[in-house]
């Protein structure tokens, strides 16, 4: 499975062929209303489900990752917000890799002339999540953000979850606006979270 974050005149996501728009028009979301309940929701792909299978995590544990990205405030964001010792976001254990275990994820950079602005790519063995530095390091998508908006969705796909209908506050939407990108898991990813993980 791939989840690749792009932009053309936004954010583009795909999921195993799937497209759509990630950050849309600026504000288009300010005035729509949103579901408020804490329940889990449902992926807006057809026929994608969220399951532990499609993560990255070991063993239903833990998500151990490593560093090759210059993105580290992006990173770091993303870790912090998706973990808490504890609360709703403490069922899996994201940390750096160690000496005595194999990570689960790598955080890479590459330069790719085309609209990405990043992807999780799960593979056999380490998956990785990439950072298009030929977007990010240029405006609109050069902010900080912007790249911890990309990180957060990027690592909620590592931890199994889908793209979510726009009816719902998700940092998983296939669509959110540019000018304020949601950059922290929302009560309804802690819920699927929970659901997956619990």
């Amino acid at each position: 499975m791939r989840s690749t974050v792009t932009a053309g005149h936004a954010y583009v996501l795909a999921v195993a062929g799937c497209a759509g728009v990630l950050a849309g028009a600026a504000g288009a979301h300010a005035h729509q209303a949103f579901s408020h309940a804490a329940k889990p929701a449902s992926c807006s792909d057809s026929g994608v489900m969220e399951r532990a299978s499609a993560s990255s995590v070991d063993s239903g544990e833990e998500l151990l990752w490593e560093d090759d990205s210059k993105y580290n405030d992006a990173l770091g964001w993303a870790t912090g917000t998706w973990y808490q010792r504890s609360g709703a976001l403490s069922l899996i254990r994201i940390a750096p890799d160690h000496v005595t275990a194999v990570n689960d994820v790598e955080w890479r950079d590459w330069s790719k002339n085309n609209s990405t602005l990043g992807t999780w790519q799960q593979k056999n063995g380490i998956d990785h999540i990439y950072f298009n530095k030929t977007r990010l390091d240029k405006a609109p998508f050069n902010t900080r953000d912007a790249r911890r908006a990309v990180a957060v969705h990027e690592l909620g796909h590592a931890l199994g979850l889908c793209h979510k209908k726009e009816n719902v506050l998700s940092v998983m939407w296939t669509n959110q606006p540019r000018r304020t990108p949601l950059q922290a898991p929302t009560d309804v990813d802690k819920a699927n979270y929970e659901r997956l993980w619990g």
